[in-house]
């Protein structure tokens, strides 16, 4: 089956200015994924820490709850029975069931069943023939709890959603991937303080830190209640993605990194804290003067990803069919030219995929005349739960202050459509 979809940039809303509002609640998330060590790995490095600020010890080395006071910073194992299995998953992607539908149902459902899941048990959705919920969506709704809440029962209308008040601020979740994405900062369109927040953090790993492979990802969802990943159960969701480094492997350069950017996403909430604090509000001076200094226009470069179109996505993906044998096995291959060159162009007629008897797939045109992979091979996206292919991406622009596009004009002052179109996989 194919057809068409339009998207359309959703127009700037009128609110309270985002910055005039303290940040104290952080909670930082490893193991969504339970192959991906680098998450949990710094969430333990941040409650030994904690241990030692509690001990009293004395250590030289650098700790976050000195250097962020004004900062609550929390930790959470997202998917501890994934982790202890080192699985991506147990029955599916833990980080697509966040969006607000699909919560509903998992609450309805454990309201009529009764059901709970015990994460000390290995497949606590399976123990039980009766139970119908994989245990990632039970997961999902305990998450939203902690961290939300994102679902109101009472909620009858996306009004009442909107005036929900999470008992988490921020939501840091760290990933890591099997791509070539260097440090990748994803954030959703229409959220200002993440939009700033991540223009910062992009010239601190630049600039502080010295690293070259930097770059802001855009997903345009701009409906919180759309959002299917785990950081959008706080009022604001930021996701540190680096690679690559294989599954179920820890590297200390990747550690590095991961630690690098939170510790500049951290440092900018401080900093605003203590400027809110102190009542230094001048547009020209403190954390948000700095950014109109190096972001002239507020402008700042980006990847824009394409809309999702199929189950299991966060955003668009060029497909592939599975073999009929394993369902988590590609029918292709994608062309060498195309391995570990994530964020580079990509063009009609240029060389995509490879078959079982050589033969070349092209790119079709199908996400536009040029666009830019991401998350090429990524090993996690062989899975059907988590969305099959390999990522589209144009590159784009952001406004820090307002966090929406600037959206590419005619003439007539009408933003361009991005043109998708939507196929189940290349044949």
């Amino acid at each position: 089956m194919s057809g068409r979809s339009n998207y359309k940039r959703a127009p700037p809303l009128a609110t309270v200015s985002p910055f005039s509002r303290p940040i104290k609640k952080i909670v930082i998330v490893g193991g969504t994924h339970g192959n991906e060590y680098t998450g949990v790995w710094c969430i333990k490095s941040i409650e030994k820490q904690r241990d030692l600020i509690n001990k009293k010890a004395d250590n030289s080395t650098p700790n976050i709850f000195n250097d962020f006071p004004s900062l609550d910073i929390a930790t959470l194992l997202a998917n501890p029975v994934a982790y202890m299995q080192n699985k991506r998953f147990v029955d599916a992607d833990l980080n697509r069931q966040f969006s607000v539908e699909k919560l509903r149902q998992v609450a309805a459902k454990s309201n009529s069943e009764e059901e709970e899941c015990d994460i000390s048990r290995e497949f606590c959705s399976n123990d039980n023939p009766s139970q119908s919920l994989p245990h990632e969506s039970i997961r999902a709704r305990e998450i939203e709890r902690i961290l939300g809440p994102k679902v109101l029962s009472d909620a009858a209308d996306q009004t009442e959603f909107d005036n929900t008040e999470p008992l988490t601020d921020v939501v840091v979740d760290l990933h890591t991937t099997t791509a070539n994405m260097g440090i990748s900062l994803i954030i959703p369109e229409g959220d200002a303080l993440m939009s700033a927040a991540a223009a910062y953090v992009l010239h601190q790993c630049k600039t502080k830190y010295g690293y070259d492979s930097v770059q802001c990802l855009m997903h345009a969802l701009p409906k919180r209640a759309d959002r299917q990943n785990l950081s959008s159960c706080g009022r604001h969701g930021f996701t540190i993605e680096v690679g690559p480094v294989p599954q179920g492997v820890l590297r200390h350069d990747v550690i590095e990194k991961t630690q690098a950017a939170m510790h500049s996403l951290l440092e900018f909430l401080h900093l605003r804290n203590l400027e809110l604090e102190e009542r230094r509000d001048n547009a020209s001076s403190g954390v948000l003067g700095k950014l109109k200094e190096i972001y002239p226009n507020n402008i700042v470069p980006c990847y824009r990803s394409a809309p999702a179109v199929r189950p299991g996505e966060l955003s668009g993906k060029i497909s592939w069919k599975n073999d009929s044998t394993n369902p988590n096995f590609p029918d292709v291959i994608i062309h060498k030219s195309l391995q570990d060159r994530d964020f580079e162009p990509l063009h009609v007629g240029d060389p995509l995929f490879v078959t079982l008897d050589g033969t070349v797939i092209p790119y079709d045109g199908s996400h536009g005349d040029e666009v830019h992979l991401i998350f090429v091979n990524e090993g996690g996206y062989y899975y059907a739960s988590s969305g099959t292919g390999v990522g589209v991406a144009v590159k784009s622009r952001f406004d820090w202050a307002t966090g929406w596009f600037f959206a590419d004009s005619d003439d007539d002052g009408e933003s361009e459509e991005v043109v998708v179109e939507e196929k189940d996989s290349y044949e």
